[in-house]
């Protein structure tokens, strides 16, 4: 699906629910190979949420969101790109309940995340702790 090295891992994210689901299928596949099947869950779940909104906001614009994932001793980054150059907002308590919990899974299963504008487009990234 992707390329994967010793440490870092990306693969194109298709546009469809099977498509997620073979993004997430990469995720545990990376993970396992690097022994780090411990925050599996974790991890998978934040890949998830910022895969789904990469392919969410990002079909309104032409080229197709990308995620990378690159291990460090302390924790697995997941990076997420997409052609839409708007930037993440998570949702405040009372626009939860149409859906857009995303960010708040992210924020609360990594230790760090954020995001960055780049032309074009977004990167928006998470560090899950080890």
């Amino acid at each position: 699906m992707g390329i994967s090295f010793n440490n870092f891992a990306a693969a194109k994210i298709h546009a469809s629910a099977e498509g997620l689901a073979r993004t997430r299928a990469f995720t545990r596949s990376c993970l396992q190979r690097w022994n780090l099947e411990a925050v599996s869950s974790d991890v998978v779940a934040v890949v998830g949420e910022l895969t789904a909104n990469a392919v969410r906001h990002g079909l309104s614009v032409e080229g197709d969101p990308w995620l990378a994932l690159a291990t460090s001793p302390r924790s697995v980054m997941c990076i997420t790109w997409d052609p839409n150059p708007k930037l993440p907002e998570p949702q405040t308590a009372d626009l939860m309940d149409q859906g857009g919990r995303g960010l708040t899974v992210v924020a609360g299963l990594s230790a760090l995340w954020g995001w960055s504008r780049e032309d074009p487009g977004k990167t928006v990234w998470a560090h899950v702790p080890i």
